[in-house]
């Protein structure tokens, strides 16, 4: 073993995490390391020839003017104490370490940042650069990014690259080939990729398959179910979904090229759960009910389709309503589909179902219904505060497939 290149790794580790390094010591605290078992457990009393070996090693390091030895009281030159990393001689070490600097890494990774940040359009990326060229200000690497070189790239690679698309729908792997040049180098940073988009971009809490869908990245090309009398042209084609009587779908690209033609109905629904959505068009009416399966946050292509079908109803005497979980989840789904549909009504998601149905609820835990509790301070929600409350005190939410079984 290396015990030369081990020792220094070690002190250099303790001193690129020290107050000293980042500027923030009010005093002088020397970078140590105890010679403990727990500490350099490769220091054993027992084993004489590592024991000799480490003090060679240690003692050639001395004399190169990059550590001091405190030796044990009355056991100078047989038992080591401690030993300390000569700041005043750091280049050195990090020579005999074979370790590049910290501060170099952080330097080529604020380059790295700020050449990217010259070709940003949106605002999201650049705070996101922002924060992390503040966090290598203070000698920190950066908290979302991978420290690995090449790993980091890729993240800011992905990163540009969403902020590129836009609004375009894209296979995973097409994305991946398109912006980082090969069909699953995606996949080594994608849980890098979603943790800078959940709280940069969506700002939101979301699962890793839903930020995706959400920002326009698939795994396949998403099919939008729904059940309704719509009437669109297609590819010079005319398409009448009221022959459909059990529902019909369309893929996304469809979506992107349809034209609305008619829409006859008095009600558009929008269902969170598959299984809720094909209950209520087994009794629904064709000449009355709009259904749309919804899965939890709308993706681009069903945000378009929603915009299509908004933008049809506005003329028309057709109201908009959601049914989803009485939960956390199901609330901000309501909110975030009035971005959309600002008359939007909640469908089965008030008090009176929650009791209704309270023998089917699932418990609360206590940080859920802390993050329930923070809902009732904000205006946003205000349509919910009865069922949260009531929810509070019933210890439970309530998720849809609740009704229907």
């Amino acid at each position: 073993m290396d015990y030369k290149k081990a020792l220094l790794n070690k002190l250099l580790e303790k001193y690129e995490k020290s107050k000293l390094f980042s500027g923030k010591s009010k005093v002088e605290r020397r970078i140590k390391i105890d010679f403990t078992k727990k500490e350099f457990p490769h220091y054993d009393l027992e084993n004489v020839e590592a024991k000799e070996n480490i003090h060679y090693a240690l003692k050639e390091l001395e004399g190169e003017g990059v550590i001091e030895i405190k030796w044990a009281k009355f056991e100078e030159g047989n038992i080591v104490e401690k030993v300390f990393l000569n700041t005043q001689n750091l280049e050195k070490a990090y020579e005999i370490a074979k370790r590049e600097p910290k501060e170099s890494i952080l330097n080529r990774m604020a380059e790295k940042l700020l050449n990217l940040k010259k070709d940003v359009r949106g605002i999201w990326l650049s705070d996101f650069i922002d924060y992390e060229l503040e966090n290598i200000k203070a000698k920190n690497y950066p908290a979302y990014l991978p420290k690995e070189e090449d790993l980091m790239e890729l993240t800011l690679k992905a990163l540009k690259g969403i902020d590129e698309k836009g609004d375009e729908e894209l296979l995973e792997r097409v994305f991946s080939k398109r912006y980082l040049k090969g069909s699953k180098e995606f996949e080594k940073v994608r849980a890098k990729v979603f943790a800078v988009l959940k709280e940069f971009f969506l700002k939101e809490d979301v699962e890793d398959k839903e930020a995706f869908e959400k920002i326009g990245i698939v795994k396949t090309i998403e099919e939008i179910l729904f059940f309704g009398s719509l009437k669109v042209s297609l590819k010079g084609n005319i398409l009448d979904f009221s022959l459909f009587p059990f529902g019909a779908s369309l893929n996304s690209l469809s979506i992107k090229e349809l034209k609305i033609i008619d829409l006859s109905c008095e009600k558009i629904i929008t269902v969170e759960n598959k299984a809720n959505f094909y209950y209520l068009i087994k009794d629904a009416d064709l000449r009355e009910d709009f259904i749309l399966y919804l899965g939890g946050f709308y993706s681009p292509s069903k945000r378009l389709f929603l915009e299509k079908l908004y933008e049809s109803a506005k003329n028309k005497d057709i109201k908009f309503y959601h049914w989803g979980d009485i939960d956390l989840g199901g609330f901000k789904i309501f909110l975030k589909l009035k971005e959309i549909i600002p008359d939007l009504i909640p469908l089965y998601m008030d008090r009176e179902t929650l009791i209704k149905y309270k023998d089917l609820g699932e418990p609360l835990e206590k940080v859920y219904e802390e993050k329930l509790k923070s809902l009732l301070e904000k205006q946003d929600f205000k349509e919910f505060h009865d069922v949260i409350k009531e929810m509070l005190k019933l210890g439970i939410r309530l998720e849809q497939e609740a009704v229907i079984s």
